[in-house]
């Protein structure tokens, strides 16, 4: 895999470290009191995107990661990387190197998003934005570890503690808030408008944030306000995703910042391969018109096991972040049961709200945090490194 440049390297700005605090990648820092312009600053804005697009040069386990975990969605085909199978098992080993990427690497997204918010000249709409970044990194991190350290711009390098599972959300939640007050809205006149954070993908990250803290009400009321924009709608043909697509990050072939597709399709099958489940599958009903999201017709070609194809296979998957599907599901939760029978009637389908969530959104990587609030109590454990590290952390 290549590996990704460091956007923020072409502007000659410092390198720092903090490895010894959270034993996380030296991130690329820049003199907080150095006036930038604002095109320069939403350069700086587009490395944050990257970093959560790509973490690491094997960035597609910390997106896929989640939905391992989850289990239910996928028929594992082969485990090239122990580390994969031990996701998958429940069974990753403290001192396991998947392990490390999956804690340090999102903290990137968070370094490059504190390093804006420290710019003197960001203006409130780009610093909304690097909170977004910045939010979006803290729940990939709260998926798979619950409590995690805060570090937020004020961070002084120093050993730190883990902060409590709902302090990470109350968190998380906060920034959201801010960046929905602060970021310009979604503009259906302009093409690229679903590539960027905007007023509505805080939004939707701010109600799926709600629904995981319990806050069931709250969550309904940011879906509802969504869904009465009129700015989204459910596609009649669940392959057209940009139609409800409110926030997406784009891959790029170049890159190979997109790889989950592949590892989702026959093609991955002698590396670390995933099938759609069977028990997945058996979800849609005969007239279901996801049904055009899966390979039925190469099943005979691929040794019978049916692959989904939501994403491209080429290493150039978009990132979904938020669809209007998902807001449809939330709005129901909260009570409002003609958003269930609305995106039924699109989907022909007559599935319960917990299997319309699962196959709807399945590799979406959001399924773990539906098993957690049904009860699943698993979590990945610290990296020995960054306990080692961080003296702190495991206190």
């Amino acid at each position: 895999m290549k590996k990704i440049s460091i956007l923020l390297l072409a502007f000659g700005l410092l390198v720092s470290s903090c490895e010894k605090a959270l034993d996380i990648q030296s991130e690329v820092a820049l003199d907080a009191n150095s006036p930038l312009s604002s095109d320069d600053i939403d350069k700086l804005l587009i490395g944050a995107y990257s970093s959560v697009m790509k973490p690491n040069d094997y960035g597609f386990f910390n997106i896929m990661a989640p939905e391992i975990l989850a289990q239910e969605n996928l028929q594992p085909i082969k485990f090239q990387w122990i580390q994969v199978k031990y996701l998958y098992e429940h069974t990753t080993p403290p001192g396991d190197i998947l392990l490390t990427y999956l804690y340090k690497d999102f903290y990137k997204g968070i370094s490059r998003a504190n390093t804006i918010l420290k710019v003197p000249t960001s203006s409130n709409a780009q610093k909304g934005k690097a909170r977004y970044v910045r939010a979006l990194s803290y729940l990939r991190l709260y998926d798979l570890y619950e409590g995690v350290p805060l570090v937020d711009e004020t961070y002084d390098s120093k050993p730190i503690k883990a902060s409590s599972p709902k302090e990470v959300l109350n968190f998380i939640i906060n920034d959201l808030k801010f960046a929905k007050d602060n970021i310009e809205p979604f503009n259906v006149n302009d093409p690229k408008a679903l590539l960027k954070p905007t007023k509505e993908a805080a939004m939707a990250l701010l109600a799926r944030v709600y629904r995981m803290n319990g806050d069931i009400q709250n969550a309904g009321l940011e879906a509802e306000a969504l869904i009465k924009s009129g700015k989204f709608a459910i596609s009649d043909n669940p392959k057209d995703l940009d139609a409800e697509t409110i926030l997406k990050f784009k891959g790029n072939r170049a890159e190979e910042n997109g790889s989950w597709g592949w590892i989702l399709s026959y093609d991955a099958s002698t590396w670390n391969c995933f099938a759609a489940s069977q028990s997945l599958l058996n979800l849609l009903g005969t007239n279901d018109t996801r049904k055009v999201l899966f390979d039925f017709a190469e099943a005979p070609d691929t040794d019978g096991f049916v692959f989904s194809n939501k994403y491209s296979k080429s290493d150039d998957s978009d990132l979904l972040i938020s669809r209007i599907p998902e807001m449809y599901l939330i709005s129901a939760e909260a009570g409002n049961a003609n958003r269930l029978t609305e995106l039924q009637t699109k989907r022909h389908s007559t599935l319960s709200l917990d299997n319309e969530r699962r196959l709807e959104l399945s590799f979406e990587w959001v399924r773990w945090s539906d098993l957690k609030l049904k009860g699943e109590k698993y979590k990945l454990p610290f990296p020995q490194g960054a306990v080692d590290a961080n003296e702190l952390l495991g206190q």
